[in-house]
């Protein structure tokens, strides 16, 4: 199925995304006619009659300055205009390298900042010249962006100027495309956005397409002021654009609606992260559980994961970070020329900041990529001192409130036992055998045992 098929590529390091103007919709954001509405009337036309909006744009720049196309986009598309929603983080919390987009707007760069995800901006082939070689995803936006809105491309001169103005941008696309498999999202039969992009990469291609591409369309539905011969008109024509994608190696799935996008998109999330683990905590050098629980546990349960074919995240607790690099380790050089290198098998997110405002930030930053990244959080001890450990506990809230599987293992103290009281209130950890073991149960490799069965219970297998 494309679900299945689609997250093995982001699982392989080979998947991209192209986004359209449909995912900006629950932002509030407007669309090409609202853009150019009053720009019309100046030039005594009526946007609602004008289907090539492209050429509408060019006779009015032909006729007057730039000036107001220009105001308009920055006006529209400003970043107050439209929160990023539910579908942007989604997609940030996907292992990606690169996203493109034909939208104007910021929210794909806000969602993957509020993941804590950097990025990089290309908007043409100058734009090179700034790359931050350091980011963690490009973002192609082909078609200029409202930080720069008096270069986007709206007009007829524009489109034929974009050969020649981003020739490296598309050779780079043309080379995506036959590496990556491409999910196309927020694009409509009619869009004109999408069709001069694909013209050009077609050409590129002969009859066999390197990789498998994919779109989900929202299919017409019948409109109040339409009868039923214009609608059969409009399916048929939908029908002929979904066989024309097939020339371009892009496979269409048609949903009710775009809500149905999230659901797909959660799908595939749900099976890219399935096997990346959190593993929180820390623990002070004197604690009385050291020795003979803490850290024998975390470096086991380490190499057990690992051996089961899980990836772990750790910001690298205090004393616990160093138990889980030993445990990764071990189970590496146990699984010999099987096992990938190690840096295959864990994510290492150290804690780091300067004054006190900017550690807060930055921590919650991280916290937020790991949750985002995982679906399973498991939490030993958690100790700062005395006390029960903050950080533990936010990062906990925030894997709840993704949803993840969490593991607290309360027999070693500190937060993660505050974490197992808090949850045990709650009917289905209640009533779970398994789940009250992590209360009572002392031996490293029980707990271990038990861990490994409730990651495989909950169906995360």
């Amino acid at each position: 199925s494309f679900i299945k098929e689609f997250s093995e590529s982001l699982k392989n390091g080979n998947a991209s995304f192209f986004i359209g103007s449909g995912i900006s919709r629950k932002a509030q954001y407007v669309g090409w006619k609202d853009v150019l509405r009053e720009c019309a009337i100046d030039i005594g036309l009526d946007v609602e009659q004008e289907n090539d909006l492209i050429t509408l744009a060019e006779y009015y720049v032909r006729d007057n300055q730039r000036t107001k196309i220009t105001e308009t986009i920055k006006n529209f598309f400003a970043d107050s205009k439209g929160e990023i929603q539910d579908i942007h983080k989604i997609i940030a919390s996907l292992p990606v390298n690169s996203v493109w987009t034909t939208n104007y707007d910021t929210l794909i760069e806000r969602g993957f900042a509020s993941a804590g995800i950097t990025t990089t901006v290309i908007t043409d082939d100058l734009s090179y010249r700034n790359i931050d070689r350091t980011a963690d995803v490009k973002i192609y936006k082909i078609h200029g962006s409202v930080k720069n809105a008096d270069k986007c491309i709206i007009a007829r001169r524009d489109y034929d100027e974009f050969a020649r103005t981003h020739d490296i941008v598309l050779s780079e696309l043309k080379g995506e495309m036959c590496s990556n498999s491409f999910l196309f999202l927020g694009y409509s039969f009619s869009d004109t956005d999408i069709q001069h992009i694909l013209t050009r990469i077609r050409l590129t291609y002969d009859k066999e397409h390197p990789q498998r591409h994919f779109s989900i369309m929202e299919t017409v539905k019948k409109l109040p002021t339409e009868n039923e011969e214009e609608f059969t008109y409009r399916k048929n024509k939908q029908s002929h654009y979904v066989s024309d994608m097939q020339s371009y190696g892009i496979n269409v799935l048609l949903v009710e609606s775009y809500d149905k996008i999230e659901e797909i998109l959660l799908s595939i999330r749900n099976r890219v992260l399935a096997h990346n683990v959190l593993i929180s905590g820390a623990y002070e050098k004197g604690d009385v559980l050291n020795e003979t629980r803490i850290s024998p546990v975390a470096t086991k349960l380490s190499t057990e994961l690992i051996k089961n074919g899980y990836k772990i995240y750790t910001g690298y607790g205090k004393n616990l970070g160093a138990d889980i690099v030993n445990g990764v380790y071990n189970a590496c050089s146990d699984l010999g020329v099987k096992s990938k290198k190690f840096d295959d098998n864990i994510v290492i997110f150290p804690y780091k900041g300067t004054n006190k405002e900017s550690k807060k930030k930055i921590y919650f930053e991280i916290r937020s990529r790991m949750s985002s990244s995982t679906k399973i959080m498991i939490v030993i001890a958690g100790k700062n001192k005395s006390r029960n450990s903050a950080g533990v506990y936010q990062e906990y809230q925030l894997a709840k409130e993704q949803g993840n599987l969490i593991i607290p293992i309360a027999s070693t103290g500190g937060s993660a036992r505050e974490i197992w009281v808090e949850l045990n209130r709650q009917n289905s950890y209640n009533d779970n055998e398994l789940f009250q073991k992590l209360g009572t149960e002392t031996s490293p490799d029980e707990i271990v045992n038990v861990v490994m069965k409730l990651i495989n219970d909950n169906g995360v297998k």
